[in-house]
């Protein structure tokens, strides 16, 4: 423990003696001390990319505290730890720093959010009570209103200010509410600097100046809150990025008045988090005592133009210098499509994807086809991408693409055909073009399989062809027809094209009947893109049971978005992706209409086919709901007909803790409901032991790639939740036709397990069933169906769905044309 203590002091010393002189000393601080809290110990509170609040922290307030050691004149400086590896309870803190009657108290930390967007300062101060005043002794307040100025400067980001304690967390109380402000003797407060679950700031917290950068901001607040002049600052500080991806670059050197400093590598750095080398970046360099006045500064790098500037030295605050870089690597074809090298002419374009920016118009100059054909050319991806317009190719015809090299990229780099590092020679490519299609569009596959039994009473019709078919052909093409009686279901059809083939999606939104063979009517007259027609209508048959997926428990349906979700680079299992392109959004378009869904979560993936290992993991943060496993496991995925694969990941409470789903072959394309029935115990390989313990909860969604399948695309999930699979959960009391609507009162009430509700509506309607906490967070949904009119029931059953707490409840009903809203009380 000594040794290590002794390292980190050792290295911070050496960034002070190699890099920065001892400053003219700072008086007025001789009858003052300070106790420094760096927040957490040892590798707590883990960062996005992995390194760690508490890290952080610790090396803050060692910088911070060698500024007021070496600057000032200070009595002393106190600190509660110096290494990674003691432990040190927040009681021994505050106790220590009583015991030693320190005249201060700072406490360092940085927040956490679930969604890695957020990244902002806060300064928290000891409050007695909502709006309430400061607490006794004061002082915390004043060192937060001048502390959070200048660290939000410094953090170059946005504030949530200098807030008192009891009022940012909305809790009653007569003393104040952070431990480090309640227990302490003193004038106290606590820092947030930024967000380790923010991208750029986890990764700008690795870098050791950004944490004394951070520190310097600590100092000058201490400076100023005894009302004592700050010197001249003498810092220059930035961040490096490359001109056209706008990343941060690694290895760029920084040169001023005869200082050097590198921005962090994954060789210096980055190696420690076990990404790929190219991932991890901040691009910060940082320089102190430069003198006054205006300076040339110099940035260069291996694959880069030097750029020389100058930078005029603030005098009482860091100088920010961010500069943009332009790579002079010679530009090169980094890919074509089609891949295979085969289009359809008129339908498919040949696409040119550079590795940089190109000029336009010494690129096109610089291609000619033979034979000798007319073709115009279209720009996008910021001129990295060209399309070759094929409206004038000959079907069933080879042609030869040459890109001369007097093609440059758009800051005058040569050109590079061949793609060996050195310009001056051409590319060519041969592309082939296809038979003329003759053929009307052929239906792969369709859900529910023709002739299939039992099938659920609410399904989502799926009608698959193997090539793309013409959007404005599809309206009306598709109906479900009840064979006994001639009615046809009613239902929303939606169209989709993916990867080379359409489908279309018809949600049942009447309840078919039970125990009825209906056909699937394909009619015809849907084309494909080159005019040819399905001229006969396509007939497929199925047979209902009495049986539909009722929810028993809502995970998340993502109508209140997706901020319970990490990006798939946030999970340190995530391995095999392109990072920039492998990300996690809100949709609103691709919805699953089964439900009556408004949204959904769209995935994008990039695999990296080099790569040997795949894996996405999908993260879901909230520990609730819980669940057993005497039921299904449901989502409703999009598929993209990629023939990747996708599976359910939960956390159980047997060894490995996380146990996982079987494999599903993504082979459909539109909506389609992926089920895991936990009853059955099947599961596959990843950290458990094979064996589903409850109580379980959702881990997250995985995915994972199969070699020379489609590396690309976007996926979409929608309602996760837990389901049985079994008769209508909603009963009809009785035949008498009500003539208004009406929510009765829950009966018995309280309950305890199980209660019954009952409802009344005068005409057919949509109606929804929801039952809420006390703070309006939807709990499951008992019912969500196109209904008749009548009388009905449905029971509420505590056992079957969540483990709730004993407390007061909401169950809501609402339809098309009314909504209400009744109390009832679980008792336990």
């Amino acid at each position: 423990m000594k040794i290590k203590n002794l390292a980190i002091i050792s290295f911070i010393s050496l960034i002070l003696c190699n890099h920065f002189d001892i400053k003219a000393q700072v008086t007025g601080l001789s009858n003052w001390n300070i106790y420094l809290d760096p927040g957490h110990s040892q590798f707590e509170n883990m960062g996005i990319y992995g390194y760690s609040e508490a890290e952080k922290n610790l090396r803050v307030g060692l910088h911070l505290r060698q500024m007021l050691l070496n600057w000032t004149d200070i009595d002393t400086v106190y600190i509660c730890r110096e290494n990674d590896s003691v432990q040190v309870s927040l009681q021994q803190r505050t106790d220590q720093a009583n015991a030693l009657g320190a005249a201060h108290y700072h406490s360092i930390h940085s927040d956490a959010a679930s969604s890695p967007t957020p990244n902002s300062t806060l300064l928290l101060w000891g409050q007695l009570g909502i709006n309430g005043p400061e607490k006794y002794p004061p002082g915390g307040k004043k060192m937060s209103d001048i502390m959070v100025v200048l660290l939000t400067a410094g953090m170059r980001t946005t504030t949530r200010g200098s807030v008192g304690d009891r009022t940012f967390y909305n809790v009653p109380g007569t003393t104040p509410y952070l431990w480090v402000n309640r227990e302490t003797n003193m004038a106290s407060e606590l820092s947030e600097a930024g967000f380790h679950t923010n991208p750029t700031q986890n990764q700008r917290n690795m870098n050791e100046l950004w944490k004394r950068m951070e520190a310097k901001t600590m100092f000058w607040t201490i400076l100023k809150y005894h009302n004592l002049p700050r010197p001249y600052a003498g810092t220059v500080a930035g961040i490096i990025t490359d001109y056209e991806s706008g990343l941060p670059i690694n290895g760029a050197i920084a040169e001023i008045n005869g200082q050097v400093d590198t921005t962090d590598t994954y060789e210096s750095l980055f190696y420690r988090f076990g990404y790929d080398p190219e991932f991890l970046r901040n691009g910060f360099y940082y320089f102190e005592n430069i003198p006054q006045g205006t300076h040339p500064i110099k940035f260069y790098r291996n694959g880069y133009d030097t750029l020389l500037t100058t930078v005029t030295m603030q005098d009482t605050f860091i100088t920010f210098k961010d500069v943009q870089m332009i790579s002079n690597i010679p530009p090169t074809v980094a890919s074509t499509s089609p891949a295979n090298d085969s289009l359809y002419p008129g339908y498919e374009n040949f696409v040119i994807n550079f590795s940089r920016q190109m000029d336009r118009t010494s690129t096109e100059n610089a291609i000619s086809i033979n034979p000798s054909v007319s073709f115009t050319f279209s720009w996008s991806n910021n001129d990295k991408t060209l399309s070759i317009n094929t409206s004038n190719f000959v079907f069933n015809s080879s042609y030869q693409i040459t890109i001369n090299p007097t093609a440059q990229g758009k800051f005058g780099h040569p050109f590079d055909g061949n793609g060996d590092g050195t310009p001056g020679d051409a590319y060519t490519k041969t592309i082939y073009t296809k038979q003329q299609d003759i053929n009307a569009p052929q239906v792969l596959s369709v859900y529910p399989n023709p002739n299939s039994t039992n099938v659920e009473i609410k399904p989502v019709v799926n009608i698959l062809f193997n090539e793309p078919v013409s959007a404005s052909t599809v309206s009306g093409k598709v109906k479900v027809y009840r064979n006994s009686n001639g009615t046809f279901a009613n239902g929303i059809l939606r169209f989709y094209t993916v990867n080379g083939k359409s489908a279309l999606n018809f949600f049942v939104t009447t309840l078919l009947a039970e125990n009825e063979t209906y056909t699937i009517q394909l009619l015809p007259g849907i084309k494909d893109l080159f005019g040819n027609e399905i001229t006969t209508q396509n007939d497929f048959t199925f047979t209902t049971g009495n049986n539909t997926y009722n929810q028993l428990l809502l995970i998340d349906n993502f109508e209140n978005g997706v901020g319970s979700w990490w990006q798939p680079t946030q999970s340190g299992s995530t391995i095999g992706v392109n990072p920039a392109n492998t990300t996690m959004v809100l949709n609103t378009s691709v919805v699953n209409h089964n439900t009556g869904s408004t949204r959904s979560m769209q995935l994008n993936y990039d695999w990296n086919t080099s790569a040997t290992n795949w894996l996405i993991r999908e993260k879901y943060t909230p520990v609730t709901p819980t669940f057993d496993n005497s039921n299904i496991l449901q989502t409703f995925v999009w598929g993209d007909g990629s023939g990747n694969y996708f599976r359910f990941c939960v956390i159980d409470q047997g060894i490995g803790g996380y146990e996982v789903s079987p494999w599903y072959e993504i082979d459909w394309v539109g909506w389609k409901a992926v089920n895991w029935n936990l009853a059955e115990g099947q599961t596959g390989n990843w950290l458990g032991n094979g064996i589903l313990e409850p109580p379980l909860r959702i881990d997250s969604y995985q995915l994972t790639y199969f070699p020379g399948n489609i590396s690309t695309g976007t996926l979409y999930f929608d309602d996760l939740r837990i389901v049985n699979f079994a008769p209508l959960s909603v009963e009809q009391t009785n035949s008498e036709i009500p003539d208004s609507y009406q929510l009765e009162q829950n009966y018995p009430n309280p309950f305890n397990p199980s209660t019954k509700i009952k409802f009344s509506i005068p005409q057919q309607t949509s109606v929804k069933i929801i039952v809420s906490d006390i703070l309006g967070r939807e709990v499951t949904t008992l019912v969500n169906d196109v209904l008749s009119a009548g009388n009905y029931e449905v029971e509420f059953n505590v056992a079957q769905t969540i483990s709730l707490c004993s407390g007061v409840y909401f169950y809501t009903l609402i339809t098309d044309n009314f909504k209400q809203s009744k109390k009832m009380i679980l008792m336990k």
